[in-house]
């Protein structure tokens, strides 16, 4: 049986065996003359093996089983909590399209990550983003499905954490919250939110250092009333108070999940004289929050964590460009198109399984990504002949160094908990479109960040 070090290095899509068949058949075509029958071809010396050549181990004679896998017919059976129709559906939607590409792209023998034979099926619910919701769903689905791909939002996740934890359930959550990063079976992919925050205020203060038209930044944040919001308003005041920079506790305000009604929030930020205004919110909010600051002529710095951006706002009856001129995002996951590896092989399978279900998405992209980690895990515990919930756990925790053959900056290590799989994150200014993102401060841990 191929081991977990022949999926290690790389998935290879199959039109390469293809390609290689066809040469040598051309080769051995030649001419079309035979060799005269008296005359048989030599027999060539086998070829000797490299001394470092090793052995493939035999495959197991049994693989050990419990929820989610069907051994015999080999189907993988996976779960997905998605917000589909609720507040944070602008990024639910192109979150929930980047699994299904990837199981769409397994299962039609595209892409090699998964042993030969083997198929996913992916069983998803909405929830709106409801954590009552969610709980109910989870417990519908729980007993058909290995793990799950997907829980969407910190706080329709942190409800599920202790059954995950009982039952050895592994949760994949679409959020970067430093509480889930401390929980053995709910392992991030990137920075958590506090890590964007010390960095957002960091860059505030070296900002305003280089400008001419304030003396010191003054902090602002707007952030959400839940679990997210929760990291971005600790880590503002860590970082402030590591930089020895004092806040108006007036210009520290909460909105709902997906508020709208934003004007008195802006009217106060700008009485305040708020120079850097730090958005721990859902795009659903981020869009008002800059459309209405645009109409009271208030410009500050807005800087979001990575989940208060939508590509979409790149479309100009959506946000005017002068609308968004101001914004910075603090955020460690790749961007669509960029140079980087395997990025060819993603956008391959998006415009073939993706491209009719939504347009060019940042959230499809860290959908996929962190899919091809979760399928590494799976890999590796077929390899160790155990794929029950408590063998894929042991498969994921003995990853180490996989950045999704190259779609992370940072390779990820999930070894140790609290998990810290990136403290790196970036500033950037949104240019013309999705390709066209500017590096305003490149990747670096925050002076301020001392560890969750």
């Amino acid at each position: 049986m191929r081991t977990s070090l022949r999926w290690a290095r790389g998935p290879r899509l199959r039109l390469i065996a293809l390609f290689t068949v066809t040469a040598l058949v051309v080769a051995a075509c030649g001419n079309g003359e035979e060799p005269p029958p008296d005359e048989p071809p030599a027999e060539e010396p086998p070829a000797e093996e490299p001394d470092d050549a090793v052995e493939e181990p035999e495959e197991p004679t049994e693989i050990a089983a419990d929820f989610g896998v069907d051994v015999e017919n080999q189907v993988l059976r996976i779960g997905a909590l998605d917000d589909l129709d609720g507040p944070g559906s602008g990024i639910g939607v192109p979150y929930a399209i980047g699994k299904q590409i990837l199981v769409e792209q397994v299962n039609s023998g595209a892409l090699d990550i998964l042993p030969e034979g083997w198929t996913i099926d992916l069983i998803q619910r909405d929830h709106e983003y409801n954590p009552a919701e969610s709980v109910r769903a989870f417990n519908e689905i729980k007993d058909d499905v290995l793990f799950f791909a997907t829980t969407f939002g910190t706080p329709n996740t942190l409800p599920l954490v202790e059954d995950a934890t009982r039952e050895e359930i592994t949760l994949f959550p679409a959020s970067l919250s430093s509480e889930l990063a401390v929980n053995d079976y709910t392992p991030p992919i990137g920075a958590p939110y506090k890590v964007e925050s010390h960095h957002a205020v960091q860059f505030a203060i070296e900002d305003a250092e280089a400008r001419d038209d304030i003396d010191e930044p003054v902090l602002g944040i707007l952030y959400q009333l839940d679990d997210y919001g929760e990291d971005g308003i600790q880590g503002i005041r860590e970082a402030a108070e590591f930089h020895g920079i004092e806040l108006d506790e007036s210009l520290l305000i909460g909105l709902a999940p997906g508020e709208t009604d934003v004007a008195g929030a802006i009217t106060t930020l700008q009485g305040g004289g708020a120079t850097h205004v730090l958005l721990t919110i859902l795009p659903s909010s981020t869009g008002p929050v800059l459309g209405t600051a645009a109409q009271l002529e208030y410009f500050p710095i807005w800087l979001g964590n990575t989940p208060a951006w939508l590509d979409v706002f790149f479309n100009p009856e959506v946000l005017p460009p002068p609308v968004y001129q101001n914004f910075r995002w603090a955020t460690g996951l790749p961007l669509w198109g960029e140079d980087i590896g395997w990025m060819d092989e993603f956008l391959a399978a998006y415009d073939e399984f993706g491209s009719d279900a939504h347009p060019p998405d940042f959230y499809i992209l860290a959908s996929y990504a962190q899919g091809l980690l979760e399928l590494e895990a799976f890999s590796r515990a077929l390899a160790n002949g155990d794929v029950t919930r408590a063998g894929y756990h042991e498969a994921l925790r003995s990853i180490d160094d996989f950045d999704a053959f190259g779609l992370f900056y940072q390779p990820i290590d999930l070894t140790n908990v609290p998990y810290v799989t990136q403290t790196d994150t970036r500033i950037l200014a949104p240019g013309e479109d999705l390709t066209d993102w500017q590096v305003v401060q490149d990747f670096r841990t925050p002076d301020s960040w001392v560890g969750l």
